[in-house]
């Protein structure tokens, strides 16, 4: 009875995460104050105050810097009673389009698709406007 009741509270907690993940929307990703004002910045100007990317890459005429940035650990984990239990590990992909070494667009890409990390790219950029 005890292993038939557990095998059906098991069953029933994968049915309901596998039901609210197929619900789970991508978070919208809108213009944010950093983001916004990197555009009309020279290419040095980027490096000097993001660093080096992580990856480059040329697409046409444009030049692409990709940036990521995690959450820091302890963001990750809610205090729970005496204790803390895991959250979702997330981040977020900024990628800096240039054309003719000055930044035209800023994307970001967030991580998970379904949680809003701007605060992590925003992040990236805090260097720039000091």
């Amino acid at each position: 009875m005890r292993c038939m009741m557990s095998r059906t509270l098991a069953s029933l907690g994968l049915c309901s995460c596998l039901w609210l993940t197929s619900c789970a929307t991508p978070a919208q990703v809108a213009e944010y104050p950093n983001q916004q004002r990197m555009v009309g910045k020279p290419k040095s100007a980027i490096l000097a105050c993001a660093g080096l990317p992580r990856k480059v890459t040329q697409d046409g005429s444009a030049t692409l810097l990709r940036y990521y940035r995690e959450a820091p650990i302890l963001e990750e984990s809610q205090p729970v009673g005496k204790g803390s239990v895991s959250t979702i590990r997330h981040g977020c992909w900024a990628t800096v389009v240039l054309t003719d070494d000055q930044v035209v667009d800023v994307r970001y890409r967030f991580v998970p698709p379904t949680f809003d990390t701007s605060n992590d790219c925003e992040e990236i950029f805090e260097p720039c406007l000091q």
